[in-house]
C-alpha cells in the first residue's frame, strides 16, 4: 500500500461536533473504527496489522507534534514503529490487547513487572531527549503476549513537568498491592477518580497544601 491510498483512506473520514464532542460521520469500508480520544480517531485497516490515527481539523499541529516524538522513539519496543505520516494522520502498528484501564475494568491483575515496563519505556524516551507527560491508564497497553506498550506520545515533548505516571505508581504501591484492595475496578470509579485528580491538580499549590 503506497502513501496516496493511505492518504486516500484518511480523506473518506468525517468528522461531525455533536453535544461538545466529536463524532465520526463517515469512514472507508476498509477502516474499522477502533477507539477514539481528545485528538483524533483511530481505525484499523483492513487486511493489515496497522492502525491509522486520524486527528481532529483542529489537531493537525498535534499529529506533527506525535510524528516527530515517535520519530524519536524508533526501534524501541515499548512504542509502536510509525509508517507513514500526513498532514493529519498517522499510519502505525496494531497493538492488539488491553489498555490498562481495561485490565482494572475486567480484573485482569497488573503485575509488579509491567509497572516495570513502563519505567523503562518512559526512561528511554527521557534519554532520546523527551519529557514524558500525560500517562494514564488509557495509553498503557497489554498485550497478548504479556508485554506492556505505551501509545499516544504528543505531549512527549511539552516543556513542564508531569508527575501523572509518579502519581499513579504511587497510588499502585500503596494501595493496589494490599492483598486486600479489589482488583476489578468499576468504570465509573475510574473516571470519577480521574475527574478528581484532574480537580486537585488545577488547584494552586497553597490551596492544595491545605486540602492535604
Amino acid at each position: 500500500m503506497n502513501q496516496s491510498r493511505y492518504n486516500d483512506l484518511a480523506s473518506t473520514v468525517l468528522f461531525a461536533k455533536r453535544n461538545g464532542r466529536i463524532k465520526v460521520l463517515r469512514h472507508h469500508d476498509d477502516l474499522k473504527l477502533h477507539g477514539t480520544g481528545r485528538s483524533a480517531a483511530v481505525f484499523k485497516i483492513k487486511n493489515e496489522n496497522r492502525v491509522i490515527k486520524i486527528f481532529y481539523p483542529t489537531f493537525e499541529k498535534t499529529a506533527i507534534q506525535e510524528k516527530q516524538n515517535y520519530e524519536s522513539l524508533n526501534g524501541n519496543p515499548y512504542y509502536p514503529t510509525v509508517y507513514e505520516a500526513g498532514t493529519n494522520y498517522l499510519v502505525m502498528d496494531f497493538i492488539e490487547g488491553k489498555t490498562f484501564f481495561e485490565c482494572l475494568a475486567e480484573g485482569i491483575p497488573l503485575k509488579p513487572h509491567y509497572i516495570e515496563h513502563v519505567d523503562n519505556g518512559l526512561e528511554f524516551a527521557k534519554a532520546a531527549g523527551l519529557n514524558p507527560s500525560d500517562i494514564h491508564l488509557h495509553n498503557l497497553i497489554l498485550t497478548k503476549e504479556d508485554k506492556v506498550r505505551i501509545i499516544d506520545v504528543a505531549r512527549f515533548s511539552q516543556k513542564k513537568m508531569c508527575t501523572q505516571w509518579e502519581d499513579l505508581k504511587s497510588g499502585y504501591i500503596r494501595y493496589y498491592q494490599h492483598p486486600f484492595f479489589p482488583k476489578k475496578i468499576p468504570k465509573w470509579a475510574m473516571y470519577a477518580v480521574s475527574k478528581l485528580y484532574r480537580l486537585y491538580k488545577y488547584l494552586p499549590i497553597k490551596t492544595r497544601k491545605r486540602v492535604r
